[in-house]
């Protein structure tokens, strides 16, 4: 986490779009602490991966709470989880 910190403070990103492996988890976070302590206005785009039908990966549960937008490609999560953005499926 220290050295994501490091990199986005360097790097100043306006956004950060993810598609849900593990590994984004720290520069999210990292983004998410600067936004909350007003370093920096960076947005956070999460997309749920195809193969996530019914419940959302470990990493969606983690980012589903500071995500500015949840992308899901299954009308199944739309309907579970509210703040979710169903758009289809995404080529």
């Amino acid at each position: 986490l220290a050295w994501s910190l490091v990199l986005v403070g360097r790097k100043r990103p306006q956004l950060i779009l993810c598609n849900g492996p593990g590994t984004c988890l720290p520069i999210c976070l990292a983004a998410f602490c600067f936004r909350v302590l007003f370093f920096m206005d960076v947005r956070i785009v999460f997309c749920e991966s195809f193969c996530r039908v019914t419940t959302l990966s470990l990493t969606g549960k983690l980012l589903y709470p500071i995500a500015d937008r949840f992308v899901v490609q299954w009308p199944q999560l739309r309907e579970r989880y509210r703040r979710a953005e169903y758009v289809g499926v995404l080529c």
